[in-house]
């Protein structure tokens, strides 16, 4: 089988809630084109000295079978 892979970079965006990644609808979206989630990292912010501080982020890689032309 042969796939076809994504990937998207989120920065998250801090609220009175706390940190949100405003992906819910996009993510369904996604889902619903055959998209589905092979890996993720998150993505981590140094602070003034180069030390990991916090996750601010996240970076998604997703794949779906690759849909063959047909031949002729």
């Amino acid at each position: 089988m042969q796939w076809e892979y994504f990937d998207r970079m989120v920065v998250f965006s801090e609220t009175p809630e706390g940190m949100v990644s405003g992906l819910e609808t996009w993510i369904n979206g996604a889902g619903a084109d055959g998209w589905e989630l092979a890996g993720s990292t998150p993505l981590i912010a140094p602070n003034r000295d180069g030390v990991a501080y916090g996750t601010i982020g996240v970076h998604l890689v997703f794949k779906r079978p690759r849909v063959e032309a047909p031949e002729g």
